[in-house]
């Protein structure tokens, strides 16, 4: 009943936007990318090549009075060519509450609710949360921003579910008229699950004595969940190549710590989008 009920909020989300004036927008777009550690190993680790799309639309704050509403609802899928159980497929609703405190700053307050169907059913997941978020323009073409994130999702088998607090802060400039990049980096806090190997035996040494754990035939190992520490920096680069029609560019390095050790992960895309 419950993801019945949260299938119902998105759909009628989508219907409100229809209807929704000129500050919001549609996108669309396709994507290539790359992660050299899907099994989150903290030996090694499994990489696989991805193929996205995506659907979104957004309804931006007007900036015309100190406090509007936004919107944003999304749907996205990615098949992997390896590994085809990670493949998946998910919706993400996020209504939202702006205020711009001092000229161009502003806070954007925004709940979320998230439903992800994966090939691998145990890590299909409901998830809630909510981001609040800060931007402050330096200039006609610099901008910082900085964000808090809270994350609850709870996956049909609990060794995927997990908690998470993440804080972010980036740095963006718009080079040209259509040509823009940004850096970050994000520190979060919570659950996640890890592997320590690629076979079943050597992940049941004595480190993961005691912690939650299950086999998983995806990734041929015992997953282990866990309290983890990540810290991620990344970039994103982004072009105009004719009116509307985007390149962009997405590169970012993670390190996960917790009891069991600690896994590195590095994963890219490239894409093209389209806004209408």
């Amino acid at each position: 009943m419950e993801k019945k009920a949260t299938i119902a909020l998105f759909l009628m989300g989508i219907l409100m936007a229809i209807s929704l004036p000129v500050y919001a927008a549609w996108e669309t777009g396709a994507k290539v990318g790359f992660d050299s550690n899907v099994n989150r190993a903290i030996n090694g680790g499994d990489s696989d090549t991805y193929l996205g799309g995506y659907l979104l639309y957004s309804r931006e704050a007007s900036g015309e009075t100190r406090l509007d509403w936004t919107l944003s609802a999304s749907m996205e899928g990615n098949g992997f060519f390896k590994n085809n159980d990670l493949s998946n497929a998910y919706f993400t609703l996020a209504p939202g509450i702006t205020f711009f405190p001092y000229l161009t700053w502003s806070i954007n307050i925004s709940p979320f609710v998230q439903g992800k169907a994966v090939a691998d059913n145990d890590q299909s997941a409901l998830a809630f949360g909510a981001k609040v978020s800060l931007k402050q323009p330096i200039g006609k073409s610099v901008y910082l921003g900085e964000y808090y994130v809270y994350t609850d999702s709870r996956a049909n088998e609990e060794v995927y579910s997990y908690t998470e607090n993440a804080l972010g802060i980036y740095l963006g400039i718009n080079w040209t008229r259509t040509f823009f990049s940004e850096v970050g980096y994000e520190y979060s806090h919570g659950d996640s699950f890890q592997t320590l190997g690629t076979t079943s035996t050597t992940a049941t040494g004595g480190n993961g004595r005691g912690k939650q754990h299950r086999y998983s035939s995806t990734f041929g190992t015992e997953v282990f969940k866990e309290k983890v520490d990540r810290h991620s920096i990344g970039l994103t680069a982004g072009i105009e190549l004719i009116p509307s029609l985007f390149s962009n560019f997405s590169y970012t390095y993670s390190t996960m710590k917790g009891d069991l050790g600690t896994s590195i992960d590095h994963t890219g895309s490239i894409g093209l989008s389209y806004h209408f």
